[in-house]
C-alpha cells in the first residue's frame, strides 16, 4: 500500500537526513474527499502519512500499522477501506466482496460464493456512498471494465462539477453505473 500523490506533495528522503515531519498543505481544506471524512478518518490518515514518511510514501503491513498506531487490526482495516481515495492498494491486496448465490439441486440447495472484486473496488473509490444494493445490481447488469471505470473516476472526482455545491452534483452510484458515466469524455481541464 502507498499514499496517493505522495511524491507530488512530500520531499524525497535524503540518505544523510532522517525526515521527522511531513508537509500538510492548506488547500486540503478545499478538498471534497477530505471534507467528507469523519474526524476519526482524518486523524488516522494523518497518522498513516506519518508512517508513510518513513518509506517514500509506502505503508507497512496492516499488522505493523496496527502495532505502531496502537489500534485494533479490525479498526485499521475499516479505516483503510474508508480511506481508499487516499491510500492506493495493489489489486491483489483488496479483499473481494463475497456474494452468496443459491443454486438449486434435486436433493438440496447449496450456497456458492461468487467473487466480485470490481464492484468492491468501485464502491471503495466512489465518493458518494448511497444505495449500495441497487448499485451492485446495476454493476452486475452492465459489467463495466473496472480499470476503465477507475481511470475515468480519477479525473471525474477532481472535476469542478462534482465540487459544486458541496458535492450536490455527484451522481448516485446507481445513476453513474446505469448511465455508463465511465464512458464520459473529459470536457474541462482538471488541475491536480
Amino acid at each position: 500500500m502507498q499514499i496517493k500523490n505522495w511524491k507530488q506533495f512530500q520531499p524525497p528522503l535524503r540518505s544523510d537526513r532522517n525526515v521527522i515531519w511531513i508537509k500538510l498543505y492548506r488547500k486540503i481544506l478545499d478538498d471534497f474527499e477530505w471534507s467528507n471524512l469523519t474526524d476519526s478518518n482524518k486523524a488516522t490518515l494523518i497518522e498513516l502519512w506519518l508512517l508513510a514518511s518513513e518509506n517514500e510514501g509506502n505503508l507497512p503491513s496492516v499488522d505493523e500499522i496496527s502495532f505502531r498506531l496502537r489500534k485494533d487490526k479490525s479498526f485499521i482495516n475499516k479505516q483503510l477501506e474508508q480511506l481508499s481515495s487516499f491510500v492506493l492498494q495493489d489489486v491483489a491486496e483488496v479483499l473481494p466482496i463475497r456474494l452468496p448465490r443459491v443454486e438449486e439441486s434435486k436433493s438440496k440447495s447449496r450456497v456458492r460464493v461468487e467473487v466480485d472484486m470490481g464492484f468492491d473496488m468501485f464502491w471503495n473509490t466512489y465518493p458518494k456512498k448511497v444505495g449500495k444494493g441497487k448499485a451492485e445490481i446495476a454493476w452486475k447488469k452492465h459489467k463495466p471494465n473496472i480499470d476503465h471505470v477507475l481511470q475515468t473516476l480519477s479525473w471525474q472526482k477532481e472535476s469542478k462539477e462534482w465540487f459544486k455545491d458541496n458535492g450536490a452534483f455527484i451522481p448516485h452510484p446507481t445513476t453513474y453505473i446505469n448511465g455508463k458515466r465511465w464512458l464520459d469524455e473529459r470536457t474541462e481541464e482538471v488541475s491536480f
